[in-house]
């Protein structure tokens, strides 16, 4: 029978989920599955596909990112109280700084705070005015990558003792079952970049490499994301892309279609300047692509080895690293079969489980 009462706050996640939104998505799903016999759980949000506990959506006014933080803060502390839980999972950031339970707090990044250039200015305001408290009052801190409890400790000089590492998984069984592409018109040989196109992400240096290495490689580039903060000038560029080579920028996908996109790239390029974990390279590791990668810290962690890297401010270094994998078919398929082993073992169900013990160790 399960010993404990436990809230988690998933309000975070909304259509059309962002990498971090995904991720929070899994992850609910994997721990009310490990944890089904030890908590009675209540959860805050509407998120699909969820059956294992009782949802508490909020109400149409807290929708908007103002309204959920207002909610966070003011509201769901009372919500606590009167259902008697004992413990709450914060799954985003921050948390009610009013919170008289333990709480264990995810810590995806603290990118806002390090780099606000990089993020929108309504993200490093509620950063700057949440996270710092957040991070204090949390009993734990969960964190993805060594990277992230790195900068925990240095910048906002969190003790190591308050961090719990458990890396994020990935839906091995989605993304390697082969997958059609439906009506996508695909070339027949590019490389792939996923994820927002905001300032982070470093496609401009992805733009530099590709230009260089189009007409030898005979590789496209194909984009896909939503256009973010701060990308005019980057989008226009794509659109005004006249060669080498070519550029197509499908938008947001349906979900049904990625895995597919995934396994028919010759190779994923993940050039970003700074990341908290990086789901997309072991998205398309599960998918049996090849990656090639920035030296960013928290991509390498989760590359691992498996892909090839580069440094995150020379495009000279990722063309060469992109004509590599583009000319030697052996070196592709050998990335392709580490990697694909590597994600393997990185599922969702071991986070859940990690996730469970964190918070009965918590409860004692």
């Amino acid at each position: 029978m399960p010993c404990c009462h436990l809230a988690i706050d998933a309000s975070v996640y909304r259509q059309p989920a962002s990498g971090v939104q995904q991720a929070v998505l899994h992850a609910v799903q994997a721990e009310l599955e490990a944890g089904k016999d030890h908590f009675e759980t209540l959860l805050f949000g509407s998120l699909p596909g969820v059956e294992q506990c009782r949802q508490l959506a909020l109400p149409a006014w807290a929708q908007s990112v103002a309204g959920r933080i207002f909610w966070q803060q003011f509201h769901l502390p009372g919500l606590l109280q009167k259902s008697g839980v004992e413990l709450l999972h914060a799954q985003a950031y921050t948390m009610p700084l009013r919170c008289k339970i333990p709480v264990l707090l995810n810590v995806h990044d603290i990118i806002a705070l390090e780099y606000p250039q990089y993020c929108s200015w309504q993200n490093v305001c509620h950063m700057r005015a949440l996270l710092p408290g957040s991070l204090r009052s949390a009993k734990v801190c969960l964190v993805s990558t060594r990277h992230v409890a790195q900068r925990l400790n240095q910048v906002l000089q969190i003790p190591y003792e308050k961090i719990e590492l458990l890396p994020w998984g990935v839906d091995f069984q989605r993304f390697s079952r082969p997958c059609d592409v439906g009506e996508l018109q695909l070339p027949e040989r590019y490389f792939l970049f996923v994820g927002n196109l905001e300032p982070k992400k470093n496609l401009e240096l992805l733009l530099q490499a590709y230009a260089q290495v189009a007409e030898r490689s005979a590789c496209s580039l194909v984009i896909v994301g939503r256009a973010a903060w701060k990308s005019r000038r980057l989008l226009q560029k794509i659109r005004d892309w006249s060669g080498p080579g070519q550029i197509l920028w499908l938008g947001r996908l349906e979900d049904k279609w990625l895995p597919g996109v995934y396994q028919k790239a010759l190779a994923f390029v993940m050039p970003s300047l700074e990341e908290g974990f990086g789901l997309p390279v072991l998205e398309s590791m599960a998918a049996g692509t090849a990656v090639i990668h920035s030296d960013q810290g928290a991509l390498c962690e989760v590359a691992a080895q498996k892909g090839l890297c580069f440094n995150v401010m020379k495009a000279d270094e990722l063309a060469k690293q992109m004509r590599i994998v583009s000319k030697n078919e052996n070196l592709r398929k050998e990335l392709e079969e580490q990697g694909r082993e590597h994600a393997r073992k990185q599922s969702w169900q071991k986070w859940g489980e990690g996730a469970v013990q964190i918070l009965k160790n918590m409860s004692r």
